[in-house]
């Protein structure tokens, strides 16, 4: 009887510190996503050499386009 018990309380101190640790991950998770989101989209586009905004490769078209985007 007292090992079922004991081994119970054991098993729910477990889960709930899966739980809670699962839950601050997913919070911690969420931090840096947020933080590394918009330099992530700014190197995206600064190697796409292309304006998010109107999808503009700087007025740059064809062949020209293509050597500023290589950085030639």
């Amino acid at each position: 009887m007292v090992a079922s018990l004991v081994t119970g309380l054991v098993l729910l101190l477990v889960a709930l510190s899966y739980h809670a640790g699962r839950r601050a991950g997913f919070k911690s998770g969420r931090q840096v996503g947020r933080a590394e989101a918009p330099l992530l989209l700014r190197m995206r586009y600064q190697l796409d050499a292309r304006c998010p905004i109107c999808d503009d490769s700087e007025g740059l078209a064809g062949e020209e386009a293509e050597r500023e985007r290589c950085g030639s």
